[in-house]
């Protein structure tokens, strides 16, 4: 019986996958040109903003599992995976315009609202920007080892950026980004779901505890918020416990949907 459980989300994901239909686009917006991909046709929009440097492949293991039951929308930001190149190397990227832009996506690619906001890493800081700018079109949000306003300077990436690529620009624009965060309108009482890992790896295993009371506090932000602690699970959750974000969206697509 062991074994039956792991077959079945396996099949469960290989046939959500190649069932859901997919579409793919580059929608113009402003100067730049956005890849956008949508997955299935019914059910609440999931929109998906990826963590630091990341494009919409970090979604591979959960987009398909999800659209079985939601319409999943991807899109990569400026810089990243098949979206334009970075039009000025030099400034740094920050959450208003990531938020910006990707609201200014959803409306060119017609895609309309209430959005459930999906958002890894730094893009959930991103997501949790977007919520503040547009709160009546938001109606629910899942951050997954979200970036938070509080962290302390030291957490920011070990890893060793390229000066003018887009990973580099948007670590560059984290202060600013979490002065605007901070800055912006309240956050929307809608229903929440922080997923939270308990293994960062060595580098970060003095910082275990500081890590999971932001993720405590990132699900205060909402009087419907509730944490979800993924056992074992290292910083990308999507890919280390997918069947934890599967069910989180899925729990407040439901609770979004009850609300309606």
């Amino acid at each position: 019986m062991a074994l039956i459980a792991p077959l079945l989300v396996g099949i469960f994901v290989l046939l959500a996958s190649v069932v859901a239909p997919a579409h793919d686009a580059l929608v113009t917006v402003g100067r730049d040109r956005l890849h956008v991909e949508t997955i299935g046709e019914s059910g609440p929009t999931v929109v998906f903003e990826a963590g630091l440097g990341n494009d919409t492949t970090t979604w591979k293991s959960v987009a398909g599992p999800i659209a079985a039951f939601a319409r999943v929308v991807l899109y990569d930001r400026v810089g990243l995976g098949q979206s334009s190149q970075l039009k000025d190397t030099r400034a740094a990227i920050t959450a208003d315009e990531v938020a910006s832009r990707l609201h200014a996506l959803l409306a060119a690619a017609d895609i309309h609202p209430p959005y459930i906001l999906v958002g890894h890493s730094l893009g959930g800081l991103y997501m949790q920007m977007f919520a503040r700018k547009y709160p009546m079109e938001v109606s629910g949000i899942v951050l997954l080892e979200s970036s938070s306003t509080e962290a302390p300077s030291e957490l920011k990436t070990r890893a060793k950026l390229v000066p003018g690529t887009a990973a580099y620009l948007e670590e560059e624009g984290v202060a600013e980004s979490n002065r605007q965060v901070r800055n912006a309108g309240p956050f929307p009482n809608v229903p929440l779901a922080v997923i939270a890992a308990t293994d960062h790896g060595p580098y970060f295993r003095e910082w275990e505890p500081t890590l999971m009371r932001l993720q405590q506090q990132l699900a205060s932000l909402s009087p419907q918020g509730s944490l979800i602690v993924a056992q074992g699970s290292g910083h990308d959750v999507q890919l280390d416990r997918p069947e934890t974000v599967i069910e989180a969206v899925r729990r407040i697509a439901a609770a979004a949907q009850a609300k309606r």
